[in-house]
């Protein structure tokens, strides 16, 4: 398998616009589950969409943990899948991997350990990225809650509060995940420029 990275960041760090500009601007080869890299896996596509309102907003109830999470196991294994097929002449970078579901999962109480066992066996990647912004910056970021799904906050209802907590705790949890893993923690506060030549210097600017 061809060597890759993993980014990694809370939710409204600018994962997605970085990896948007890598793949358009600098030709790297980008593994996604979001929207726009997944025009030629409509299936993917609406795994993915599921996963939020119906699934994760149903665990315990509507759902158990167990099928909740092979939703989303689909995706992770295309994810899996997409990285083996990368023979492109660009660095390859995957979007979270699973590293921030697991995370996540855990903090909500959704959990199969089986499931989160098999994920850990997964390819390695050769390095990490992580996208820092404070909590507080990522909730102006969605529109103060406007855009926050059920997937980022504790409680039953959007509150700052909530928000804010489950962030804090979600980058202690990824961080911890990927603690065997050379990480570079770039601050993404700064001007999306000059983030996105941070990740490409961690990568290593001569492989662009």
């Amino acid at each position: 398998m061809t060597p890759f990275w993993t980014l990694l960041g809370p939710d409204y760090s600018g994962k997605s616009t970085i990896l948007a500009r890598l793949r358009d601007e600098h030709d790297w080869q980008v593994v996604s589950h979001d929207d726009r890299f997944l025009d030629r896996y409509p299936l993917v596509a609406k795994l993915r969409e599921s996963w939020v309102d119906e699934a994760l907003g149903n665990a315990g109830t509507r759902y158990t943990h167990e099928l909740v999470l092979s939703v989303m196991h689909s995706v992770i294994l295309h994810q899996r899948d997409e990285l083996r097929r990368q023979t492109g002449p660009g660095p390859v970078i995957i979007d979270s991997y699973f590293y921030k579901v697991l995370a996540a999962c855990t903090l909500l109480g959704v959990t199969h350990e089986p499931t989160f066992a098999y994920w850990r066996t997964f390819p390695q990647p050769k390095g990490v990225i992580y996208l820092d912004v404070p909590p507080d910056v990522t909730w102006q970021r969605s529109g103060r809650g406007t855009d926050v799904t059920a997937f980022e906050h504790y409680g039953p209802t959007v509150s700052q509060r909530g928000f804010e907590r489950l962030q804090r705790d979600l980058r202690t949890r990824m961080l911890s995940e990927v603690r065997d893993a050379p990480v570079t923690v770039v601050d993404a506060t700064a001007g999306r420029d000059t983030v996105l030549a941070k990740v490409i210097a961690a990568v290593g600017g001569n492989q662009c």
